[in-house]
């Protein structure tokens, strides 16, 4: 289902409403360049809205996600942009680092003021995906390290055995020749 695949809401909506729907995902898509991530976005707030809010429109989520949008990070992708076009000045550079030096500070002093009371704060300075990354493949490299280590061991008694054998049947007499 084309409306489904692109996050609009199906159950329980008409036929009509399900054509509107997409009609308006597609002009906002294709008439208007607005991303489609953007627009799955804003599906996603509606859902989370509840069939009866009054969000009612695929217009007003869009409205209720930008503005939900914090400040900072919109003037921070602002700049992205004005530096990608090449646009940026340095003023808007000055702002966009002083926001951030302000969100570090703010940071920091509730640190400090969950350290005073006692509450730790949380620390997002591991990464456990690369850690079980490395792991499993230490784990995959020391097996195969193990395997190739018995395979060798395996081959040298092959070899060892075929000496012998080569050696019984070169003296002929079927005794080891390294035994006389």
């Amino acid at each position: 289902n084309a409306c489904a695949s692109r996050g609009l809401r199906t159950q329980g909506m008409s036929p009509g409403r399900l054509r509107d729907d997409l009609q308006m995902w597609l002009d906002l898509r294709l008439k208007y360049g607005l991303p489609s991530t953007l627009l799955v976005l804003s599906n996603a707030f509606m859902y989370t809205q509840g069939k009866d809010s009054e969000i009612s429109s695929q217009i007003d989520a869009l409205q209720s996600v930008l503005s939900s949008i914090p400040e900072e990070l919109f003037h921070e992708i602002e700049l992205e942009v004005h530096n990608a076009e090449g646009a940026a000045t340095n003023k808007q550079r000055l702002e966009v680092l002083k926001e951030q030096q302000e969100l570090i500070e703010e940071e920091n002093e509730q640190n400090e003021e969950n350290g005073n009371t006692g509450q730790a704060a949380p620390k997002d300075d591991e990464n456990i995906d690369e850690e079980d990354q490395k792991k499993a493949t230490a784990a995959k490299k020391a097996q195969q390290q193990s395997e190739a280590a018995e395979a060798g061991k395996d081959v040298g008694e092959a070899v060892e055995q075929e000496r012998k054998e080569t050696e019984t049947e070169k003296d002929g007499t079927g005794e080891d020749s390294s035994k006389r």
